[in-house]
């Protein structure tokens, strides 16, 4: 194991672009999280009656006995591989799994990222260096057994030998009784971010079927190897830990359990490459507050939901409605939409490529690419369409950019209105000319670009090809690509494209930009390990910093800068860095389009004027543990 990376494709689970991560909605990695003022972590443990004031409403009572209701049919959309898929969550995770099934210690409060909601962990305190977690005493294993200490101390070095996140921000864990695991913290580690590691992030698996990979070699394999990665990472990756890890890593993802031991609130029992029977387990401690007795979770590609959305036979899903079918779905009875933020749309410029590597020219195609008009014929200009354009091109959210950068801050940065005559000054200015209303590259060979999208993104294809349109006209001829996920998520590693569509959201907006800068430029590790990705850099001069290596600085500060004074810093430093060099075009801003029925079922979360609430934004933080806390908080009730 080289460096770990905070990917995008890592953060909520294993994403693959073009697929969806455990409990996310088709095309979206983690949403962007703004983080608010920090809360003592006390108040972070918020009673239930809390949590539901603030959703703006207050569940009814649950009901005793709904078991002859119908299956509540749930279908997000292409959440696990059809013909690959693992009971082993090291392995490949179908999404049923997560939170139906496996509890995660806490839900965050999306967009805050320092408060969460209790889930496997009752609560949570910290004392210097130290995060202690306290879980559930009522929880048991679906086989009648405790919870324990011991199951999320297992869990936790697992993970580990797969490059967890949290392990950038801890140095030790030990389980101090049945009910308590303690963490130590790297000196100086942000508290907020390592919170987020440790109680979103982190789904707990029982030991009587992982254990016996946790062996007193692994033990301190784990914390010795991460050490080792802060003081030398590139020799960490040829270190004895390093192959002792990667060993046994590969013996946890080859094991094949037949049965799912699972502490959550349904247990599995039933699974095909197309869909999931969840069944509501008696023994969960809250199962008297969930009404809902059975799910069937489908496994679908949008083009199959539609139509199952238009008769009746869905009940939720976070499927893309295009135009036209937001239309029908808002004329059909009982349909309603919750809105919740999301994530940005990226068009990513490979920076190692000629004429691409020349700053004024990916300038040039900021001005010529029609960032309006590529959003409008995507999602429409209806309400609840589910995408605006970005404004300012700074690599954040437009939620970040108002609440990390000042008025006087934006603007003094580069709109980049579409403007075709500042853009052919630009080329013009680098040496290209324009014959017959084509442009020419210095090199004296027409300019053209190729545009690649995972075909079954409809909205990203759709706004790509508004792009390659207003382009052409301009003269540089360009066409797009639209091809298979796994192909997009290969090349755009690889540096085997010119323009490639990628996701991007971070928690900050340090995790925002490292999620392209890092995550997907010159990759240290995993499968594509010395890759090319973005090719931006590897070194520049980043404005306040310096001449810097970009992928390493921004990881860095990303995983360092918690909320404050220095995060506001920063953050100015790098929004100046991409509207200047231009790296990528952050051109639209995703809503997630949450579509529900009453039809079948009732007493939804609430939506407030804006779209959205309370559960629906954690929801859009990560689906299935938004939807899972709404069950246990009494919401959801089969219609009598």
């Amino acid at each position: 194991m080289a460096q770990p990376r905070r990917s995008i494709l890592r953060r909520l689970g294993k994403t693959l672009r073009g697929r969806t991560s455990p409990g996310t909605p088709a095309e979206a990695p983690v949403p962007f999280r703004s983080p608010k003022s920090r809360r003592a972590l006390a108040a972070s443990a918020v009673t239930v009656a809390t949590a539901l004031t603030v959703a703006g409403c207050t569940a009814g009572a649950s009901t005793t006995n709904n078991s002859d209701a119908p299956a509540l049919i749930y279908s997000p959309c292409c959440s696990w591989n059809p013909q690959t898929y693992s009971y082993n969550p090291w392995n490949v995770n179908p999404a049923p799994l997560s939170d139906f099934v496996f509890l995660r210690l806490a839900v965050q409060d999306y967009p805050s990222i320092t408060k969460y909601e209790p889930e496997l962990a009752s609560s949570w305190d910290v004392s210097g260096q130290t995060i202690t977690v306290h879980l559930a005493k009522q929880a048991k294993w679906q086989d009648g057994s405790k919870v324990t200490g011991k199951d999320l101390y297992d869990t936790v070095l697992l993970n580990g030998l797969n490059g967890a996140a949290l392990w950038n921000d801890i140095t030790d864990v030990k389980v101090v009784d049945d009910s308590t695991v303690a963490f130590t913290l790297r000196p100086g580690q942000p508290v907020a971010l390592a919170e987020q590691d440790l109680l979103m992030n982190t789904l707990v698996y029982p030991s009587s079927v992982y254990g016996k990979f946790v062996t007193p070699q692994v033990e301190k394999d784990v914390p010795a190897y991460y050490a080792q990665v802060k003081a030398d990472s590139k020799g960490a990756a040829s270190s004895p830990q390093q192959a002792r890890n990667a060993s046994v890593f590969q013996q946890l993802a080859a094991y094949d359990p037949k049965t799912v031991v699972g502490d959550g609130p349904y247990r599995l029992t039933a699974m095909t490459g197309a869909e999931a029977q969840l069944v509501k387990w008696d023994g969960f401690w809250l199962a008297d507050k969930i009404n809902v007795p059975k799910i069937k979770f489908t496994n679908n590609a949008n083009e199959a939901i539609y139509p199952q959305l238009f008769s009746d036979n869905v009940d939720f899903t976070g499927v893309y409605l295009p135009p036209p079918l937001l239309k029908r779905w808002k004329s059909t009875a009982g349909s309603n939409l919750a809105l919740p933020p999301a994530f940005g749309y990226n068009a990513v410029f490979n920076n190692a490529l000629y004429p691409l590597n020349i700053t004024a020219v990916r300038q040039a195609l900021a001005y010529a690419m029609p960032r309006k008009d590529m959003i409008s014929a995507a999602f429409g200009t209806e309400k609840g369409s589910g995408g605006v354009p970005q404004q300012y091109l700074t690599g954040f959210s437009p939620q970040q950019n108002a609440t990390y950068l000042t008025k006087d801050q934006l603007a003094q940065l580069n709109p980049y209105d579409n403007d075709t005559a500042k853009a052919a000054s630009l080329l013009t200015g680098a040496g290209f000319t324009k014959k017959n209303g084509e442009w020419y590259t210095p090199k004296g060979v027409p300019f053209t670009l190729s545009f690649e999208a995972n075909s079954s993104t409809s909205n990203v294809v759709t706004s790509f090809t508004a792009a390659t349109k207003a382009l052409t006209e301009f003269g540089i001829k360009s066409s797009v690509n639209a091809t298979s996920g796994a192909q997009v998520s290969a090349d755009l590693s690889n540096g085997n494209f010119q323009v490639i569509a990628a996701n991007a959201s971070g928690a900050t907006p340090l995790l925002a930009v490292s999620a392209l800068l890092h995550d997907q430029n010159f990759l240290g590790s995993g499968n594509y390990a010395g890759k090319r990705g973005l090719g931006f850099g590897p070194t520049a001069d980043v404005p306040g910093l310096g001449t810097v290596n970009i992928a390493d600085t921004i990881f860095n500060e990303s995983r360092s800068v918690g909320p404050g004074a220095k995060l506001n810093e920063l953050s100015w430093d790098w929004a100046q860095l991409v509207n200047q060099q231009v790296p990528y075009v952050w051109y639209g801003t995703k809503s997630y389009q949450f579509s529900f029925s009453t039809n079948r079922y009732t007493d939804w979360p609430p939506i407030g004027s804006d779209g959205t609430s309370t559960i629906w934004n954690m929801a859009s933080n990560n689906t299935s543990a938004g939807f899972v806390y709404a069950l246990t908080q009494g919401y959801i009730k089969p219609k009598k």
